[in-house]
């Protein structure tokens, strides 16, 4: 699957924008890591698959949160994750009624991601992401929601392998929607395009 790649550079993108970009790669990454994990020789049952999204939309979105630190204000960086996360209950809700049926799947996302997001707050993050304990968490959590049949390997597995790729095309995806010109807010974005002078009414 592929996922939105970048826009450009003199671009000015409001905070609503950067989250819902984010949303589909972050979605996008988790379904295609899935599948690569059950093409390894993973089993994921029917009804642990949700519970494997889960844990990688919560590491990913930790990951954004770690990586957009430094790349916009803390009251966009807030607002971003909020949407993010949002964004990405909604996807785990539309595809869990899809394939499983109606329920709170949408709250039962949110209560899971505050969940791990308190305590992903207590790992490290550094220049080349995040530190084998924020990896080692990711890992033992994918885990408990696997067979047993696995649980030897996957550790192993999601620590060397799954979660480095999963992180580096987050990472790509934040370096490449993150670099535009401006970002605000979407109130902001209309109270300019309101203030703009027609072409036809500007002076010559």
């Amino acid at each position: 699957m592929r996922v939105k790649s970048k826009w450009h550079k003199d671009a000015v993108k409001t905070v609503d924008e950067i989250a819902s970009a984010l949303a589909f790669n972050t979605w996008r990454i988790t379904k295609n890591n899935l599948e690569d994990l059950i093409n390894e020789g993973f089993t994921v049952e029917k009804d642990q698959v949700f519970g494997v999204i889960s844990e990688y939309l919560c590491f990913l979105i930790q990951c954004v949160d770690r990586l957009i630190f430094q790349k916009t204000s803390s009251d966009n960086r807030r607002q971003i994750l909020i949407l993010l996360a949002r964004q990405s209950a909604d996807y785990f809700h539309e595809e869990k009624t899809e394939r499983i049926g109606e329920g709170n799947h949408w709250d039962d996302f949110v209560n899971l991601y505050n969940s791990r997001a308190q305590d992903y707050s207590e790992f490290g993050f550094n220049l080349d992401g995040p530190d084998y304990h924020f990896l080692r968490y990711f890992a033992e959590k994918t885990k408990s929601v696997m067979t047993q049949l696995d649980e030897k390997w996957v550790v192993q597995q999601m620590i060397e392998i799954q979660a480095p790729k999963a992180f580096d095309e987050i990472n790509k995806s934040v370096e490449n929607l993150m670099q535009v010109k401006e970002i605000i807010s979407k109130e902001e974005k209309e109270k300019r395009r309101s203030e703009k002078i027609p072409r036809s009414k500007r002076k010559s």
